[in-house]
């Protein structure tokens, strides 16, 4: 089981250098850990932050998700974040097993000084001088000062889940481990199962996932009502939640690849553009495009979502349907498939075929940069 360390202070406390070299130090004794810093993530996710409150409840959360995702797939985690909310890191604690918490205590007048000398980077500039002013970045000097109630320590019991798999929804998506992770520096694949809500997203990816278990990989499914639930609380979203939740899943297929954990995204993503961007982050990326006659869509979507197919009797639907009007499909997807036949597992087949095609070109990659690699089964 892997774990997850969140060093938390006040801009200026030494989070960064501490971090980083924390990271660095366990990678020199051989454990490859991912370093989550804040102000990087919130970089891909808001490219023009406004700093509000709501926006920094969907930046801790996806980053907590993100946390989860990655712990899950048996990757150790350094956060690095301010999360001046004791509720935020209480969230991660509670959804990660084995999870500490670091609080750096430093005098105001120290992290003031270290932060209007530090050197442009992520973080924005200015905090301590504009903090309660109009317009301010970050919170009041004094929301700065909601410190740990109990130091660094281990929690094994786990508890309710408000921002990981283990909620529900998400049973049955956890990461497998199928043989030894990738390396650091030995990136793996991505494949994003998109279509129409109805069009056999969920369905492909679970058979997928099960012809991929003799693989000697790890892997993990990231699935987009989890993700939405997770980072933004509920079933249902606005556009611009919508298109956070859609980086924010990208964002962490990223991070996976980069450590060295297959991922399969299934996700509707109506926008063209929100999978475009994962493309751009991932190095080792495929899109699948599902066509599917959309009123053939819509009665599936009905049917699962609200219990017409007879297998949810008396049980309330677990979200609103999902209807996607304006569905983009992809210009150029990597394999495009029909699925309004019966023909299930021959759709699954080219999917694997697929992500044999993205093991070959990982271990191309690997094999060029002077690494090792693990052939599939």
């Amino acid at each position: 089981m892997s774990w997850a360390l969140w060093i938390t202070g006040p801009p200026g406390s030494g989070k960064t250098a501490i971090s980083r070299s924390a990271a660095a130090l366990l990678r020199e004794r051989g454990e490859p850990v991912t370093l989550l810093e804040l102000d990087a993530v919130r970089q891909s996710l808001t490219p023009e932050p406004q700093y509000t409150d709501a926006e920094r409840e969907l930046v801790y959360r996806a980053l907590c998700y993100m946390a989860v995702q990655l712990v899950e797939a048996g990757v150790p985690v350094i956060v690095d974040a301010t999360a001046h909310r004791r509720a935020w890191r209480d969230a991660a604690r509670a959804a990660i097993p084995r999870f500490a918490e670091v609080q750096l205590l430093c005098p105001l007048e120290v992290c003031q000084e270290r932060e209007r000398t530090r050197a442009r980077g992520n973080a924005p500039q200015g905090i301590y001088a504009r903090a309660g002013r109009p317009g301010a970045t970050v919170p009041r000097r004094r929301s700065l000062r909601d410190g740990a109630v109990a130091g660094a320590r281990d929690r094994h019991d786990g508890g309710r889940c408000p921002v990981g798999g283990r909620q529900g929804g998400g049973a049955g998506r956890e990461a497998r481990p199928l043989g030894r992770r990738g390396s650091e520096g030995v990136v793996s694949w991505a494949i994003w199962i998109t279509g129409r809500p109805g069009s056999g997203k969920s369905t492909l990816a679970a058979r997928v996932v099960e012809a991929l278990a003799r693989w000697p990989l790890t892997f993990k499914v990231l699935d987009l009502t989890v993700a939405r639930h997770a980072i933004v609380g509920k079933a249902w979203a606005t556009e611009t939640e919508e298109e956070f939740v859609h980086r924010a899943l990208g964002y962490t297929a990223k991070l996976l690849t980069e450590a060295g954990v297959v991922v399969v995204v299934d996700a509707t993503a109506p926008r063209r553009a929100w999978r475009d961007t994962a493309r751009r982050w991932i190095t080792h990326f495929a899109e699948v495009q599902l066509i599917c006659p959309p009123d053939l869509c819509a009665v599936r979507e009905q049917a699962a979502r609200w219990g017409l197919s007879g297998t949810r009797t008396g049980a309330a639907p677990p979200a609103a349907p999902e209807l996607a009007l304006d569905y983009e499909e992809a210009l150029r997807p990597e394999l495009r498939l029909h699925t309004h036949g019966p023909e299930l597992m021959a759709r699954v087949e080219e999917v694997v075929l697929l992500a044999r095609r993205l093991q070959h070109a990982v271990a191309e990659s690997t094999i060029g940069s002077g690494g090792t690699h693990h052939e599939s089964a």
